[in-house]
């Protein structure tokens, strides 16, 4: 009898199956808030109509109410107008197509990038993608983070890890996402130095010795001994070759003795 059983349960799932209705398995693009959309219903123009998606992800028609919208494929939606037409009697046999007039997801790319600024998609891209269209990320920017604000939190990630298609590359970003890209860290020399200016902290652990390197090393009055001084969070203070570099410390060279 167990196998009856089993069998009249079969059934009655395929039963369920066929009778789900056409506009749950139907394909097409895919919907986003904001989206506007054109309805089309074959030699019916009366049911014809343009129609934003709303931020509830929901659009009105006056034949049918509010539908929603977002998550869901033009096909799909298609298909629903088509069997809400049939049901109500409007239309014996309703032809219906759902085309894409203007896209609603966007996307903000901003900080130490190319060409910062919001970008209007016609599909969900990768984090990768979006640096790619704001022009990628700026030369000195290579070992910033990278965060990424979204509706169900913030994400962070490394940009060199990003740029070598690692962490975070291929994470999706949704409508109204916020890249930033942080400033990179710098530092400062001044000083009798070859070449006094701002540089990029390329990465941790740099010492006073590399950083001077940089600069195109001691000039030939510079000191590398008692004339070494480092600025940081406002008060200065002897520095040592091998003394590690933060971000936004200024290493100042003075002028040797003899």
């Amino acid at each position: 009898m167990s196998h009856i059983v089993r069998l009249v349960h079969f059934c009655a799932l395929l039963a369920s199956l066929a009778a789900a209705p056409a506009w749950t398995k139907t394909g097409g693009r895919l919907l986003n808030t904001n989206d506007v959309v054109q309805i089309n219903v074959q030699s019916q123009p009366e049911f014809s109509a343009a129609a934003r998606i709303e931020p509830d992800g929901t659009l009105a028609l006056t034949y049918a109410g509010r539908l929603r919208a977002a998550g869901r494929t033009t096909g799909a939606l298609a298909a629903q107008i088509a069997d809400l037409l049939k049901v109500k009697g409007l239309v014996n046999a309703p032809q219906v197509s759902v085309e894409v007039q203007s896209f609603g997801l966007q996307v903000s790319v901003l900080g130490a990038v190319g060409q910062p600024g919001a970008f209007t998609l016609d599909r969900p891209i990768t984090l990768a993608q979006a640096l790619a269209r704001a022009g990628g990320l700026r030369e000195d920017a290579a070992d910033s983070d990278i965060v990424v604000h979204r509706a169900r939190g913030i994400a962070r990630y490394n940009a060199r890890a990003v740029l070598e298609g690692r962490e975070g590359a291929q994470a999706l970003l949704g409508n109204n996402d916020t890249v930033f890209v942080e400033p990179p860290r710098v530092i400062y020399l001044y000083g009798y130095v070859n070449k006094p200016g701002q540089y990029a902290l390329a990465r941790p652990g740099l010492t006073v010795r590399q950083a001077i390197a940089l600069a195109g090393g001691l000039a030939p009055l510079g000191s590398d001994a008692w004339g070494l001084r480092i600025r940081r969070d406002g008060a200065e203070q002897p520095a040592d070759l091998d003394q590690t570099v933060q971000a936004d410390d200024t290493i100042i060279v003075n002028e040797r003795l003899f």
